[in-house]
């Protein structure tokens, strides 16, 4: 039996950055990412995959950590999105048997960020995108402008290409929200 290991987080140094330079910062979750913790979610080769192995974990679905691009500018967010799944795409490319990726999108820009689902699952082979807690793409609510009714057509993007969506956890004041879960036929 292959276990993989779903929504296993990394962030990037432009990423950390842009979160700094933001007014929004990390949106309090910056705290939990500090020494070891933030060496592993920084290493994405040797590091990693020995702890894997140590975990018994044969393959890593890739996730960038909360609260990903969700609280910068749309044209950064752009800019990061794509910067982003291109590393992932040639982290796979490095460790074919080891990792699969979820896509990282600008969801600032919603257009762009349809354009980027489009690019990043039928183009460079990731499973599908994965958000924060709000912007829930299983059930097509969206709270930031742009999103509402799926006016950017992510929901129905990701129905054509049959990608998976995650919704990863965020620290929330909400006792309301959910865990979601996706089907686990999209992994290889």
């Amino acid at each position: 039996m292959k276990i993989i290991g779903i929504e296993e987080y990394f962030v990037t140094a432009d990423i950390r950055a842009a979160w700094a330079a933001s007014p929004i910062g990390q949106e309090g979750t910056d705290g939990f990412d500090r020494g070891e913790v933030e060496e592993q979610l920084d290493d994405l080769g040797e590091q990693r995959l020995a702890l894997m192995d140590e975990s018994g974990v044969d393959v890593q679905e890739l996730s960038m950590t909360t609260p990903a691009l969700h609280n910068l500018e749309p044209k950064e967010s752009v800019t990061l999105a794509r910067r982003t799944n291109d590393l992932v795409v040639a982290t796979i490319a490095k460790y074919p048997t080891r990792f699969q990726g979820f896509a990282t999108l600008p969801t600032a820009a919603p257009k762009e960020a349809a354009a980027e689902l489009e690019r990043t699952v039928t183009h460079l082979g990731l499973v599908g995108p994965c958000t924060g807690k709000e912007h829930v793409l299983t059930t097509l609510r969206f709270s930031k402008p742009g999103f509402q009714h799926g006016e950017c057509g992510l929901g129905k993007r990701c129905a054509a290409f049959f990608a998976a969506l995650a919704d990863h956890a965020q620290v929330s004041a909400s006792p309301n929200d959910e865990v979601r879960a996706f089907e686990p036929g999209h992994f290889r």
